[in-house]
Parts: structure tokens; sequence; C-alpha cells
């Protein structure tokens, strides 16, 4: 039986109120989802990187973490950073590296809700790979942006696994050497991109399991439902979580 190690991130920015971080909802949606459909257990784990005052904020407001924490099969921790000063370093704490054990890194943003089980896709995995999802072409600059202009296939960072550390280790190297303070829209995916294509790597386990706002849905494979939007505007993405929950209460998805 294949494990899996899953990674979250949830921060607040420095000077940014917690309270008005409505990324904080979006993660106990995010959250109930995995619990309800995820089917992780006892030799999976979960781990959400976060700030200190986000956790802080977490624990007491509103007070249904304790309960989701409760109804989880799987062990799990936060692991905590400083709370980036910008939205690009926020997200340069994707690719840091975790001692993981099991078979089996994915990483996933909160803005993506798990519509079925994560363990049959972890069947489809290999030692020693990395396993991207396609959403564009490298022309569409929210992927290429930082390399070449062609036809080849364009990769989101927010959804993403790999087996083996080794793996794990030198991809985020590789994206911590890409890194820049460029003004790109979709901030760290650029970087991302260009890091990919240092590796051999497979773009259908997961790219035929996920579905972009809707694009690609299907009730029978959809396992992950990304509800994404303009990058790091957490008011757009909560509105349109709350509007696809309302489909998924009505059986759209």
């Amino acid at each position: 039986m294949k494990t899996l190690f899953l990674n979250s991130v949830l921060f607040t920015l420095k000077d940014q109120a917690v309270r008005d971080n409505k990324y904080v909802l979006i993660f106990y949606t995010w959250l109930s989802k995995l619990i309800e459909n995820g089917q992780l257990d006892k030799n999976d784990f979960l781990l959400i990187s976060t700030d200190e005052r986000t956790l802080e904020f977490i624990k007491t407001t509103p007070k249904c973490l304790a309960y989701l924490l409760s109804q989880l099969k799987c062990p799990y921790a936060f692991k905590i950073f400083s709370a980036p000063e910008t939205l690009l370093d926020g997200m340069k704490i994707r690719y840091t590296p975790h001692d993981f054990k099991q078979d089996v890194f994915m990483y996933m943003d909160i803005d993506i809700l798990i519509m079925k089980s994560l363990k049959d896709i972890l069947y489809q995995t290999a030692h020693e790979n990395l396993y991207v999802c396609t959403e564009g072409t490298l022309r569409d600059p929210n992927y290429g942006a930082d390399m070449s202009a062609t036809d080849d296939p364009g990769y989101t960072s927010a959804l993403f696994m790999l087996t083996g550390k080794n793996i794990q280790n030198e991809l985020f190297r590789k994206v911590h050497e890409s890194y820049q303070d460029k003004n790109y829209y979709t901030l760290d995916q650029p970087f991302f991109n260009r890091a990919v294509y240092h590796f051999a790597h497979n773009n259908t386990v997961l790219t035929r399991v996920h579905s972009f706002n809707g694009h690609g849905w299907s009730k029978r494979d959809t396992v992950f439902l990304n509800c994404g939007g303009e990058p790091g505007n957490s008011s757009i993405h909560y509105d349109k979580i709350q509007e696809v929950l309302c489909y998924i209460s009505v059986g759209l998805y």
C-alpha cells in the first residue's frame, strides 16, 4: 500500500491583518474536503506550512479547526515559517524540502478542492519521478514567462507530486536558482516551469484527474477541482469557492 505525504501552505503577509485574509476561510473548506474525500489514513501525513500569527488565529477564530483536525485519519503537523513580506516570498515556501518517509510527496494549493480519493493516484507513480499537471503551453506567459515561448506544455505550480527525496531536493534547488524579483503575474509559476524542464517528468497522471475552473471536469475521473483565480487575491478565490460549493451541493460537480 503506497503512502502519501501531503503539504500545503497558508500564510498571511507581514503587514496584513490575519482577519482580513480570506485564505483562512478557504483553508477550512479545503481541509473539510480532504477529510470528506481524500481517504488518508494512519500511514499518511499532512503538513501545513504557515506563519505564527496565522496559526494562532486559526486555532481560535472560528472554532471549527480543532474539530476538523480531530476528524483527520492521518497524523498532521504545522511547520512555522516567518511571515513573508511579499506574495512572491510567500510562494517560495512551497519549495522547502521536507524529510518525508512516505512513498509519494504531493504539494497542493488550498484552493484546489479534493473530490475523490487521493489513493488511486499513488499507485500510478514510480520511484524517483516527478509528476506535474498541464494547464497551458509555454507560449502563455503565465507558465513560460521565464523561458522561450514554445508549444511545450505549461504546468501549474499549484499541484505536483514526486517520489524520492533526491528529486525533491534537486527540483526545489532549481526553483530557488531561477527565483528572481520579477513582476510575473503568476509569481513563482514561471520559475517552477523552468525548473521542471531540467528533469524527466510525467504530465499525464495528474492532468487527467485535474479540472481548472470546471474545464475538463468529469464526475467519474476528476480528483482535483482547481478554483484558480488572480494570484494572491483571497477575496476572489473565496467567492469562487463559495459558488463552486453551491454547484457541488446540487450535483453539478
